[in-house]
């Protein structure tokens, strides 16, 4: 019997606690839509105040362009983009609460598709080209949510004035990468890989099937470095990334090289570690040792 209660016991705690999380995800629930009506009256007063035509989205976004450009480029996933941004309280009060450096030209530069910025943001960067300014209005749901800080409360509607400056895809990293670094390339191959030969020999040449033994370093195209060392290397045999054993199969015993190539050579759309992202272009200085 004793057995019994101290069993049925549990489930009553184990039911409590259940009942409770059921309750406060329902208080969590209200307070969320409670604050969306909010956000929605304090953003009709704000285009009101400020005589502003604005579209709606599906998801409640409102959104104006203020600049356009037709001609402009698309991002697409694994592009690098860069934009310029103010993000701003509707209350007026200490309004901005972040903005990028757009008098130094400095813009925010990330990765389109992997990182994410806040969803109303990333919604309206979707429908935008380069050269396109929005200004938009967000409800809590499309900003930071719940989330607070000394700066911004919970379940605030937010302002952004946002412009998509640059788009660019992994080609065109690397080729502008080649131009600002005044590289000459020795060969495009056609997977994508840029072969550099920094020097040359007249020892033989690597062939399928051979064991060598291969000094490195990696970089990203920031270059920042993020791996060097020796490693032994079975040529056909793929062990290790396409562009790198490529760019090996090109020379001769003691030669070196830099290989530059997309990542669909590298580590795809997944990246590797905390280091290299998904869509990364990678740089390998190589030489082969006898």
């Amino acid at each position: 019997m004793q057995k019994h209660f101290k069993r049925m016991k549990q489930l009553v705690v184990a039911v409590l606690a259940a009942l409770s999380m059921v309750s406060c995800q329902k208080v969590l629930e209200n307070e969320a839509e409670k604050n969306y009506e909010l956000n929605e009256k304090e953003i009709q007063s704000y285009i009101s105040a400020n005589n502003l035509t604005m579209e709606k989205s599906a998801t409640g976004l409102y959104y104006k362009f203020t600049a356009t450009n037709p001609t402009g480029l698309k991002p697409n996933i694994g592009d690098q983009i860069s934009i310029h941004y103010t993000l701003f309280k509707l209350n007026g009060v200490g309004a901005k609460i972040d903005s990028t450096e757009r008098l130094k030209d400095k813009p925010f530069t990330y990765i389109y598709g992997v990182n994410s910025l806040i969803p109303g943001m990333d919604e309206a960067l979707s429908i935008m080209r380069t050269g396109d300014r929005a200004l938009l209005l967000m409800n809590h749901f499309l900003a930071f949510g719940a989330q607070s800080d000394d700066i911004l409360p919970a379940y605030s509607a937010l302002g952004a004035d946002v412009e998509l400056v640059k788009v660019r895809n992994e080609n065109q990293q690397i080729d502008d990468y080649i131009t600002e670094k005044k590289l000459t390339v020795t060969e495009v191959t056609s997977t994508g890989l840029r072969f550099i030969q920094t020097t040359t020999t007249t020892d033989a040449k690597v062939a399928p099937g051979d064991v060598v033994r291969v000094k490195y370093t990696g970089k990203l195209l920031n270059d920042k470095q993020f791996d060097s060392g020796e490693i032994q290397v079975r040529l056909g045999g793929g062990s290790v990334i396409k562009g790198f054993e490529e760019g090996i199969s090109k020379l001769r015993y003691n030669e070196k090289a830099t290989l530059i190539f997309p990542s669909s050579l590298g580590y795809g759309v997944q990246g590797s570690g905390n280091v290299i992202m998904p869509y990364s272009p990678l740089l390998f200085e190589i030489e082969v040792l006898k």
